[in-house]
Order: structure tokens, then C-alpha cells, then sequence
């Protein structure tokens, strides 16, 4: 951090000529005006502290020689102090400084912009940025501006993951949209910010259009995706009895189209309204199946224990053993007869059948 000794050394007002150094005063001026907008350019609003410690191990000049270059420029309005997001007079950022060293101080480059084309930039940024306030100068909607497209930026990587799984959108766009933002914040100082806004203002509300709906996406209507995708999975095992139905097969083909859209955001209400339908349809198709299932199941399971109260009696078994087999048989015909799922009926049977096999083989 920035010592309070020397703040104290600062003077402010027009340049002196200070320090010995009186030939070197305006180039070293440029060269730390420039150092000072490569950073700004770079990453945004510049430490105080990190720029004067850099700038003087790479040249010959001390920390209070480019403390008070900065201090000139910022009297001249060449770039500005800020804390807290509020711009400070030199003679306010020295007091604070005096006052607590560890205060942060950060400095922006003031290169402005002509009063029109900011005026157009005011105008289009409105659209995209309902929380501008009314009276807005060029440095303060430039973060504004930075702020957005971060925000941006972080809430669609976020995203990237979970559009990367297949059958879910947003893939191409959200690699697209991020690309076109590091673009945009490759340089953040203000006049950078406000003239590239400006250049690709259409892309840019494209951009904000996309985000918006991305956003509104992932945020509101995944879960209904999932579903969506894996009721679209369970269909095709019913389609034969979907073609049969006019009605169904309509809304099953409008689904279809809907799930393989490049773009079916502004779809997804309809989605979610047919889906209902194609649902219900389908259950009633999976109902009858289980009915049936199960009803040959259980008459199955019945030919087995017949079959084996035959085989015990012509091989007269062991009466332990023989009421041992078909109790279990039994059993598991009972919980067929009450199976509610075609995976679970189809299970049993399988259990039934084995057993059936296993003990006959005993014989």
C-alpha cells in the first residue's frame, strides 16, 4: 500500500517541476500516462498501489517521482481517482490517503468520447440496461457496460456444462455468446468500452436477446427438459400404437419437430401443453401392456405349480420339500397378480421361471 509519507509530499495543482528531473518531466509524464492506459485497457480501473510499484521497478523513476506524475495527470484530467465506485479530486485522494494508507485508490484513463456518439451509445444502452440511471456520465456507464457483459459472461459458463449433454440446446449459442464477450472486454477503459459498443451495437442486442433468453432457459424451464427428453425416449417404445392414433400421432410429430429445433425456446409453452397429452396417451398404452403382461404372467406362473404338483406326485417327493417349492412358487405367482409395473412383473416371472427349472432339475 500506498505510505502516508508520501502523500504528504504530493503537491498538487499545475506541474511542478520537482524532484531534479526537469528535461525528463514530460517524457516520463507519457510514459506513465501510457503505462497507465495499457493497464486500464487490460483489466479495467488500475490499483494505485499496484501501478507504482510496477511502474518503478521497471524505469528509473522512485515511487513519489510516478505518484506525483499520476497526481498531475489527474489535475489535468487526464485520468481520474476513484474509490467505492466514486470519482475523488486529487486533493480529496491525498487527504485520504494522509488519513489511512490502506484506503484503495484506483485510477481510470478519461478519454471521452465525442458528446454524440455517447448520446448514441445512452440510447441503445437503455435497452439493454434497465438499471442505467437517468443522468449517467461516460466513465459510470462504461462499468455499467463491463458489469452487464460480465455478468454475461459468468451466468452462460455456468451454462456450458449442462448444454453440452446431447438432446439439450445451447451449445452453439452459448459458445458464440461467450466468444463475442471476451471480445468486448478485451479492452475495459471507458472510450474502448463506448466506441466498441458502438461498432457492434447489432451484435450486441442480439447478444443481450440471446443471453436473456438463455437465461430464462436454464433458469425456469431444465427441469422441464429433462422431462421433455426422457418422455421423447420412452415414446419410441410405443410408436406403433401412436401411429394409430390421428390425433396422437399430430401432437407426437410437433413434439418431434420441437425437440430437434436448433432454437425451441419460444416453443417451449406449446411443448409443455402437447406434451400433457402424448404423456397421458402413452400411460394408458404402458397400462394396458402391464395388464397384459401380467395376466400372462400370472397364468404362466399357474402352469407352473401344476406342472410341479404332477411331478412331485409321480415322483412322490419329500412332503417338506415339496411344500417348500411350491409356497415359493406360490408366492411369487400372488405378487405377480399384484405387480403394477412391467419391469417389476417381468422380474418376478423370471424369478418364477427360474425357480421352476432350479427345482425340476432337483428331481
Amino acid at each position: 500500500m500506498i505510505f502516508c509519507k508520501l502523500a504528504k509530499k504530493i503537491e498538487l495543482g499545475p506541474r511542478q517541476m520537482v524532484f531534479g528531473f526537469e528535461g525528463r518531466n514530460t517524457n516520463n509524464q507519457d510514459s506513465v500516462l501510457l503505462f497507465i492506459e495499457k493497464e486500464y485497457q487490460a483489466g479495467g480501473p488500475a490499483a494505485l498501489d499496484g501501478l507504482i510499484s510496477s511502474k518503478s521497478q521497471s524505469e528509473e523513476l522512485s515511487e513519489l517521482e510516478i505518484l506525483q506524475i499520476i497526481f498531475w495527470l489527474a489535475e489535468e484530467l487526464k485520468i481520474h481517482f476513484f474509490t467505492k465506485d466514486h470519482i475523488i479530486s486529487p486533493l480529496q485522494t491525498k487527504r485520504m490517503l494522509i488519513e489511512n494508507s490502506n484506503n484503495r485508490v484506483f485510477v481510470v484513463t478519461n478519454k471521452q468520447v465525442d458528446r454524440l456518439k455517447f448520446e448514441q451509445a445512452l440510447n441503445m444502452g437503455r435497452s439493454i440496461l434497465p438499471a442505467l440511471p437517468e443522468q449517467v456520465d461516460q466513465y459510470t456507464f462504461s462499468r455499467h457496460l463491463v458489469t452487464e457483459f460480465k455478468t454475461w459472461q459468468t451466468t452462460l459458463k455456468s451454462y456450458a456444462s449442462q448444454a453440452e449433454q446431447p438432446l439439450f440446446p445451447g451449445r452453439k449459442e452459448i459458445k458464440n455468446s461467450t466468444i463475442l464477450l471476451a471480445k468486448f472486454l478485451e479492452k475495459q477503459d471507458s472510450y474502448s468500452m463506448i466506441i466498441s459498443f458502438l461498432k457492434y451495437q447489432s451484435r450486441i442486442v442480439q447478444l443481450a436477446e440471446t443471453a436473456m433468453v438463455l437465461i430464462r432457459f436454464y433458469t425456469q424451464k431444465l427441469s422441464f427438459w429433462q422431462i421433455f427428453v426422457d418422455r421423447m425416449q420412452a415414446f419410441e417404445t410405443n410408436l406403433t400404437e401412436i401411429r394409430k392414433d390421428n390425433n396422437i400421432l399430430t401432437k407426437y410429430c410437433r413434439l418431434s419437430e420441437i425437440f430437434k429445433s436448433p432454437y425451441p425456446y419460444p416453443l417451449i409453452n406449446e411443448a409443455e401443453c402437447l406434451l400433457t397429452d402424448v404423456q397421458d396417451f402413452h400411460q394408458r398404452v404402458e397400462q394396458k401392456k402391464m395388464e397384459t403382461l401380467r395376466s400372462k404372467a400370472f397364468a404362466e406362473t399357474d402352469k407352473m405349480v401344476r406342472k410341479l404338483i404332477s411331478l412331485f406326485d409321480t415322483f412322490e417327493s419329500d412332503q417338506k420339500y415339496r411344500n417348500h417349492c411350491l409356497s415359493e412358487l406360490r408366492a411369487l405367482s400372488k405378487r405377480i397378480e399384484k405387480g403394477n409395473g412391467i419391469e417389476e412383473i417381468n422380474t418376478l416371472y423370471n424369478d418364477a421361471k427360474d425357480l421352476f427349472v432350479d427345482v425340476i432339475e432337483e428331481m
